[in-house]
């Protein structure tokens, strides 16, 4: 399990795929959401194939996980997260990972703006049930 819960960047690049970073101080641990291929087959909506859906990943080590997110939740100073059991074992998180944002306002802004895009692209199966930015 990780022990990190102190997030102090938060970043984003739209070049070939849309990626949303977050990444605690001097720990190198970080957390990569990347968006679903926005140019991908319509039918893939409806698909209940996990690669259709959005991906994350954690460094050190390249976990990587598609899908995973059951609720995520920007609550004041902390952004929790609820993820299946396969994801949070892949990720070696906990299920549910409350995070301390130690961030600008600029920054929170980003992380809002990127949840949103990231955990609402792909196949509607992998979809959070909820989603509160």
């Amino acid at each position: 399990m990780t022990a990190v819960t102190v997030i102090r960047t938060v970043a984003e690049s739209d070049d070939d795929v849309y990626v949303l970073g977050l990444r605690a101080g001097d720990d190198p641990w970080s957390l990569l959401l990347m968006e679903a291929d926005p140019d991908g087959d319509p039918d893939a909506l409806h698909s209940d194939d996990e690669f259709d859906s959005y991906c994350l990943v954690v460094d050190p080590g390249q976990m990587t996980v598609y899908g995973g997110v059951v609720e995520a939740e920007l609550m004041g100073d902390f952004l929790r997260l609820t993820l299946t059991q396969v994801a949070a074992e892949t990720l070696e998180m906990r299920e549910e990972e409350l995070l301390q944002l130690s961030i600008p306002e600029s920054q929170r802004e980003v992380l809002g703006r990127g949840l949103t895009r990231v955990l609402t692209s792909g196949a509607l199966a992998f979809r959070p049930a909820l989603l509160r930015v």
